[in-house]
């Protein structure tokens, strides 16, 4: 299982680095629709409110949808976005009123699979846009993958103690310890590679920051796997499942990112 999660890991960083390095905004938004798409997918398949064609279809439309507007709209305007995406998705559903049976379950479903996984990687779209938004992107990937590969060698060689037997039984303190690690050993590693992307400290606060929130990814994703009684959201990824499986940390680490970045003035709109 571990070697096929390394050479999962270096095809996705053959793909996914070459783009964020030499692409612009034009380069990330078809990265992350091909991601989303999968991710949309694999999650739509599983919700037991979205079983009909149609609702399918409409959850794959409103999210080509977000992500254009994440992509054509003034970063300004994504609030409205967002405020105005699930009156939109029950507008349409409307229209559908005779087609799809379950109306509640199918408008609540897609717009809480908008709001799971598409509107937050979206926020990758709004990070390119900025000077050094590639390597702002960059930093997020590999502070969540070096930390989720300390947790996982922490959690496996020194876990004892359970972090949450309910929710998901394999995660534990000494793995989550050995992922902050892992996170800070990312920081420390995009520093040496980027030396003027901010200053040390502003770096090692965003990196807690993520520290904090990309185990709650983990473990949202794990609660909702639980609840949909599935091991896996897909199995396109040896070593990993589905899209989902893996960009389970990253989900919530890109609007962190891109927040922590606009709040404290590290970025500039270009």
């Amino acid at each position: 299982m571990l070697v096929s999660r390394v050479i999962t890991a270096a095809v996705l960083a053959a793909i996914i680095l070459p783009t964020l390095i030499m692409g612009g905004t034009r380069a990330v938004s078809m990265l992350v629709a091909a991601f989303v798409f999968v991710g949309i997918w694999e999650l739509v398949s599983k919700l037991p409110g979205l079983r009909s064609k149609t609702s399918k279809v409409l959850a794959i439309v409103f999210s080509a949808s977000i992500l254009l507007l994440f992509y054509i709209c003034p970063v300004r305007a994504m609030p409205a976005v967002v405020v105005f995406t699930p009156l939109a998705i029950l507008g349409i559903h409307l229209f559908f009123y005779n087609v799809i049976e379950n109306t509640i379950e199918s408008t609540s479903q897609i717009i809480f699979a908008c709001a799971y996984l598409v509107v937050p990687l979206a926020h990758a779209i709004s990070l390119s846009r900025m000077d050094n938004g590639n390597i702002w992107i960059i930093f997020s990937l590999v502070v969540v993958c070096l930390g989720d590969a300390g947790a996982y060698f922490g959690g496996k060689y020194l876990g004892r103690r359970r972090l949450s037997t309910h929710v998901s039984p394999s995660k534990t303190i000494e793995g989550l310890i050995g992922g902050f690690v892992g996170n800070l050993l990312g920081m420390l590693l995009m520093k040496l590679i980027a030396p003027n992307l901010a200053p040390l400290w502003a770096l090692f606060e965003l990196s807690v920051i993520i520290a904090l929130v990309a185990p709650m990814g983990d473990l949202c994703a794990s609660a909702l796997k639980r609840r949909l009684e599935i091991k896996d959201f897909g199995s396109i990824m040896p070593g990993h499942g589905g899209v989902l499986d893996r960009a389970d940390s990253i989900i919530p680490a890109i609007p962190t990112v891109f927040y922590f970045v606009v709040l404290s003035g590290l970025g500039v709109f270009s």
